[in-house]
């Protein structure tokens, strides 16, 4: 019976890397300031989402939409409309 010490297997590829895990952990930190409710969505996400298009207030006349001039300007501009 042949005694061999030596570690004859090679990492496991589906481990992650140590650079890997410090992302991760970086990642789980900045998660924990954020908020879910109780379905387990992330309502702190979902509101920057929001916030970052801009809400228009808009009409229907006639059954066409109705969009004010100063607020059209600036959908234009940022290519929304």
């Amino acid at each position: 019976m042949a005694l061999n010490f030596e570690n004859v297997y090679q990492d496991a590829d589906f481990l992650p890397s140590p650079e890997e895990m410090e992302r991760n952990s970086k990642i789980l930190t900045s998660a924990d300031e954020d908020e879910y409710d109780n379905l387990g969505r992330n309502i702190t996400e979902q509101a920057r989402r929001q916030n970052k298009v801009p809400w228009v207030k808009v009409k229907y006349v006639s059954g066409r939409l109705f969009v004010n001039r100063n607020k059209r300007a600036i959908l234009r501009s940022m290519n929304l409309f």
